[in-house]
């Protein structure tokens, strides 16, 4: 199970960090950037699959539809990316003690989101109007 080595590399990347932070806090944040880079690499075989199975999602939106089911799936895809990347950043940061900087990833991120958002809320309303008498 892709679990168990997830979870397994997961807590010996904390335990060697916790080891060397004591006498390297430097090298132990690197440990620490590298493990989240090697659990991501880790993780990118169901990753791979979930944007298959949206990619599909998308194409059955699209047959016979006014709305184009593909850019709803590419937007959430980037969305999500968006999410993943701004806590992965902000993780980096707080363990890093820089807790400004994290907050002020997270409030980015969520702000880049919110911009992403907006065509489909401009759908949402444009459908609401055209159900109204």
């Amino acid at each position: 199970m892709a679990i168990l080595q997830i979870v397994a590399t997961g807590i010996l990347c904390a335990v060697l960090a916790l080891t060397v932070k004591k006498q390297r806090p430097e090298i132990a944040l690197l440990i620490t950037i590298t493990s989240g880079v090697l659990l991501f690499v880790m993780v990118l075989p169901e990753l791979a699959y979930a944007v298959g199975v949206f990619t599909q999602l998308g194409e059955m939106m699209d047959g016979g539809s006014q709305h184009n089911g593909l850019r709803y799936v590419g937007l959430t895809l980037r969305v999500v990316g968006v999410a993943y990347m701004a806590e992965l950043g902000a993780s980096v940061c707080t363990d890093a003690g820089e807790s400004a900087i994290a907050a002020k990833i997270d409030m980015a991120g969520r702000l880049i989101i919110m911009v992403m958002a907006m065509p489909i809320v401009i759908d949402i309303v444009g459908i609401v109007i055209g159900l109204l008498p």
